[in-house]
């Protein structure tokens, strides 16, 4: 097995223990919220903590990491986020609970800038799409297993043990990562920090593929928070099977982060541009969301299933393209840094899309209308991502060139 495709598949691993954590969450909210009588709105409010830290740490993690080993910080955040996940369990308030997510977020928030400037270091690239889209894969993942075993443990086990068991997933994946991942020798730049955060703060390209992830980020949460209760809306009142029905759009990002990576790297030998696929897939996030706004006006339980599991393919089939262009964007010494800013502003969404949702949940006595704010959100992503100006595929000359 090439050294490179170890690396993918310990990344699933860590991607995949890192979301059960994050979304297993869902799978209890409505536990949690019968517990400490919590409003829709602040259930909404509770479930983005963990996005609150998360956004704040992108940066920090992507300097963190190119100054003093990606590796390193990577490992680091994952027994944290274990830690933290313990803490949660353990919260008796819902203001200790908004701190132990946040501190879940903060800890977790090290795994993006360092694992994806790993992949594009460590990956040929004529298999970039793939790798990206193979190694990303593990979100999905974890958001099924999340879901449905949290939606499962929870009818047998009081919610704060299941989200202590969900920590040690994390830690097994440091260790795994500890033993099998290269340690890829920290930048060796010059250039000083302040004048590295203005040249990638300048980069106008980088913003405007960022606020086309925040359209995609808002959408890919607004499903993995609230999926569980817009199955209950349409008629499933037991939480294991809307939680099982809710993962189906597990299934789908994992399918679409993989098909959508072999798609990119074809059509790139073939002449067409990253922003095809990104076009294509926000294109058909948007119909799917419409289109869900009805089902569930229409309390079809069938139909709901099938249209979360398209929306999930169509909203995470856009990230290969997306992850590949970014890193043609910058300079491989900054690739951390810049993969931390362009997270940060894409996950603002995940604070926002949840929040909105519940509100308009709370004003309007149904999901349906927070289904149409993502599909505005979505088309809204077409028209930013139609004007990020591509850079030549030579105009980024790396350091070890």
């Amino acid at each position: 097995m090439p050294s490179y495709v170890l690396v993918w598949l310990l990344l699933i691993f860590a991607w995949a223990a890192n979301f059960v954590v994050r979304i297993g969450f869902s799978a209890l909210l409505p536990s949690i919220i019968g517990e400490l009588h919590l409003s829709y709105t602040r259930a909404g409010l509770l479930a983005s903590a963990f996005f609150y830290a998360y956004v704040i740490m992108q940066i920090p993690s992507g300097l963190l990491g190119d100054r003093f080993g990606r590796r390193r910080i990577l490992v680091l955040g994952l027994l944290g986020g274990a830690l933290a996940a313990g803490l949660t369990g353990l919260a008796g308030s819902f203001a200790a609970l908004f701190v132990a997510r946040t501190l879940t977020g903060a800890f977790q928030g090290s795994l993006f800038s360092n694992d994806r400037a790993i992949i594009v270091t460590v990956t040929p690239p004529d298999r970039i799409g793939l790798g990206q889209g193979v190694s990303f894969s593990g979100p999905g993942l974890g958001l099924t297993f999340g879901l449905v075993i949290g939606g499962l443990l929870v009818d047998v086990l009081p919610w704060r043990t299941v989200m202590t068991l969900f920590g040690l997933g994390p830690v097994v994946a440091a260790l795994l990562i500890v033993r099998y991942v290269p340690v890829l020798a920290p930048s060796a730049s010059t250039v000083p920090l302040g004048q590295r955060l203005r040249r990638l703060f300048a980069n106008g390209p980088l913003w405007v593929l960022g606020l086309t992830g925040f359209c995609a980020i808002a959408n890919q949460f607004i499903l993995a928070t609230w999926a569980p209760l817009f199955f209950q809306e349409v008629g499933v009142d037991d939480l294991a099977r809307a939680g099982s029905y809710s993962a189906l759009q597990g299934i789908a990002a994992s399918l679409g982060m993989v098909v959508s990576g072999w798609a990119h790297d074809r059509l790139v030998r073939r002449g067409y541009g990253s922003k095809t696929v990104i076009v294509a897939g926000l294109t058909g996030l948007a119909v799917s969301m419409l289109i869900m706004a009805a089902v569930i006006n229409q309390r079809s339980i069938a139909g709901l299933a099938v249209v979360l599991f398209v929306a999930g393919f169509f909203c995470w089939s856009i990230w290969s393209a997306v992850y590949a262009l970014l890193g043609r964007m910058v300079r491989e010494e900054e690739l951390g840094t810049a993969f931390g800013l362009s997270n940060s502003i894409s996950f603002v969404g995940a604070i926002v899309g949840p929040i909105a949702t519940g509100w308009i949940r709370d004003l309007s006595g149904s999901f349906s209308a927070g289904c149409v704010l993502a599909a505005v959100l979505a088309i809204a992503g077409i028209a930013l991502v139609s004007a990020v100006r591509v850079p030549p595929r030579a105009a980024v000359k790396r350091a070890s060139s």
